[in-house]
């Protein structure tokens, strides 16, 4: 399942950047939009809800099942595609940049300069790059 197919049954979403969004929660009486859809790059679709409802009350709440979240599963016997990894050193640089984005973002907020929704957006998107370089690293 994409996340599309769970973003159509949510209310109020918002992009949040690249692979991300925020909507209301359907597991609880919610005002404002409290849960985070995140989309993997291999087809998950990660669920957190800021209200503390589990990811299979969310799930429930508008029809679907846990492993709705999954890609389906290869059954063709062909073996699986290896993640493109960026060099370590590259990895690094990319996470720098873009937390020194987020920095100046953090400086500016604390200075009560209010940030364009372009700057907004951005620094969205810089979190989001930070999460994808994440999820290629193996501890």
């Amino acid at each position: 399942m994409s996340a599309a197919v769970l973003l159509d049954r949510l209310d109020k979403v918002r992009a949040r950047g690249p692979g991300q969004w925020s909507a209301c929660c359907p597991a609880h009486d919610d005002k404002g939009p409290s849960l985070s859809v995140k989309e993997t790059a291999d087809g998950r679709v990660l669920l957190h809800c800021f209200a503390g409802c589990e990811v299979d009350e969310v799930t429930a709440a508008v029809g679907l099942d846990l492993a709705d979240l999954f890609p389906p599963r290869e059954t063709s016997g062909a073996p699986l595609q290896r993640r493109h990894l960026l060099p370590a050193g590259q990895a690094l640089e990319l996470i720098h940049d873009e937390g020194q984005l987020i920095a100046v973002a953090g400086v500016n907020i604390a200075h009560k300069v209010t940030l364009t929704d372009a700057d907004l957006d951005r620094v969205l998107q810089a979190a989001g790059r930070i999460s994808a370089l994440l999820d290629g690293v193996r501890l």
